[in-house]
């Protein structure tokens, strides 16, 4: 401990150690449960799932990572989370167990080259009944930004040529990959339609960067006069960056990106300035 260490140091240096001072007591802080930052596009990708698959019989497994807050409401789309790449394979399982169930595997493009690859191996070889979802943000952003085969960047800093996701997915056997910007919603929700439906192993890659890495557009604003105050974009995306002041939706400007979630599920159109609206 502190104390003991000053003990120690005076002792050897032949000072006088200074009486301890009473400890502070902390402030409280304030409750903040983890959360998808403003302007992830993870939040996006699990929504256009989460539409396209309403009424149907689904499970969705997830994976280590920062995605895995997308078990929260209200997004709700993290069925199993066990370890790196299991949801590959647990996908596998379920499909087997219930073939009546679309089953997903959620996986991010960081995770996707450190344990996914064998996963859907297997899959195409035992002829599984599975939709991969690659959330392919461009970075490693659960544990620092660290750069992965697909970055086309060492650790070292050396410039490399990127390891494809999708030429290594056609590689082992997947024939169907399609690849789409999450925050493009209708054409997002109208791909997992498309490929799901689909029988055998297929994959889906959301490929849009990590909201912390990029320069934030412009913020949304809402058009007071056409907001019914419905509240369906906090009840259905959970965004941090979509707040109740004063009982009023607010989109709060330090930490809003932009991204244009917001805007394309508003029943009214009352959300505009953002880039994707």
């Amino acid at each position: 401990s502190c104390d003991s260490v000053a003990k120690d140091l005076a002792a050897f240096l032949g000072w006088e150690q200074p009486a301890a001072a009473a400890p502070e007591t902390p402030p409280q802080l304030p409750v903040r449960p983890p959360v998808l930052c403003a302007g992830c596009p993870h939040r996006a990708s699990f929504f256009a799932v989460k539409e396209a698959m309403k009424g149907k019989k689904s499970v969705f497994c997830g994976d280590i990572g920062c995605y895995t807050l997308g078990n929260a409401m209200p997004l709700d789309m993290v069925d199993t989370c066990l370890c790196m790449g299991a949801g590959v394979n647990m996908t596998q399982g379920i499909g087997k167990v219930e073939p009546d169930t679309t089953c997903f595997a959620f996986v991010g493009d960081s995770t996707f080259f450190a344990s996914a690859i064998t996963g859907m191996v297997n899959a195409v070889y035992n002829q599984a009944n599975m939709t991969l979802v690659v959330l392919d943000n461009s970075t490693t952003a659960m544990t620092g930004h660290q750069p992965h085969p697909g970055t086309g960047k060492t650790m070292m800093g050396q410039v490399v040529d990127k390891v494809s996701i999708v030429d290594t997915l056609h590689g082992i056997g997947v024939k169907t990959v399609e690849t789409v910007d999450p925050l493009h919603l209708k054409e997002a929700v109208a791909c997992v339609k498309r490929v799901a439906s689909q029988p055998g192993v297929k994959a889906i890659i959301f490929k849009s960067p990590c909201a912390v890495l990029i320069k934030s557009g412009k913020p949304a604003e809402i058009e007071e006069s056409k907001c019914i105050q419905c509240k369906k974009c906090i009840r259905t995306l959970g965004c941090p960056g979509i707040i109740l002041q004063d009982g009023k939706v607010r989109i709060e400007q330090a930490l809003c990106t932009g991204c244009g979630l917001c805007a394309q599920v508003c029943p009214t159109q009352a959300i505009g300035g953002a880039c994707h609206a």
